[in-house]
């Protein structure tokens, strides 16, 4: 898997003469920074797009561009021929048989995303930018649904929904550099938040440079990991033809 690497050289048009190129970071929530220690994304030694990578206790392999199975998506008749770009990849939990198995497709109707998630929960039409759908599916258990979309600009940051059995969480999309209030020209990572009454940050992902994850100890730890694998290998695709 390759990663878009950046430095704060990159985004700054004046910098001090003699400071050090550091690597740029996403400007996480600092509740998230302050309270968990990060996860650093490490890759295998096997370069490319199908290499398996990992972070915290989670394996993130057997990636693939496409479907192995027709059927893979599930729900609404969906198949991968319908969008711009499929993969699909197995999240290892490290738990044995408690691996999930997850399909993601990008480019996909405003339809198909605001049936993923229920009425209401897709607020916005999808404009000239990107959309993700991913079905990230637990052993023995429902699936948990991801709709992203893009509206407006191309470079827009995605934002929509994460979904599973009695809980949705926010994901939002962020340009925001740490140590900098000069905008990137891309999404740089993701924060989830829970919505209702429980309201508040649950994780974030940085998906440039080599990627960092904030994955705070939960019952609901295994979806975000799901869902963050999903974002880190978006980032990859979507450089690809």
């Amino acid at each position: 898997m390759f990663r878009r690497c950046l430095t704060l050289l990159t985004i700054m048009l004046v910098a001090f003469a003699g400071t050090a190129c550091r690597e740029a970071r996403m400007a996480a929530p600092v509740e998230l920074v302050a309270a968990i220690p990060a996860w650093n994304v490490e890759q295998t030694m096997v370069a490319g797009w199908d290499a398996p990578f990992t972070f915290g206790p989670y394996t993130v392999k057997q990636i693939r561009r496409g479907w192995t199975k027709s059927n893979a998506w599930g729900f609404m008749g969906y198949e991968s021929y319908q969008a711009g770009q499929s993969y699909e990849y197995l999240l290892d939990t490290g738990v044995a048989g408690k691996s999930w198995h997850c399909n993601c497709a990008v480019n996909v109707r405003q339809k198909v995303l605001e049936g993923m998630v229920g009425e209401g929960k897709l607020t916005w039409e999808v404009g000239a930018g990107q959309s993700l759908a991913c079905s990230l599916r637990p052993p023995r258990d429902k699936p948990w649904r991801l709709a992203l979309a893009a509206s407006g600009a191309s470079n827009a940051p995605m934002q929509g929904v994460l979904e599973g059995p009695g809980l949705t969480v926010r994901v939002r999309g962020t340009d925001k550099l740490e140590g900098t209030t000069i905008p990137l020209s891309e999404p740089v990572g993701y924060v989830f938040a829970v919505m209702g009454a429980m309201d508040g940050t649950v994780g974030a992902v940085q998906v440039i440079n080599n990627g960092v994850l904030w994955l705070p100890d939960s019952p609901q730890q295994p979806a975000l990991a799901a869902a963050a694998a999903a974002l880190l290998l978006y980032q990859d695709i979507s450089r690809k033809p």
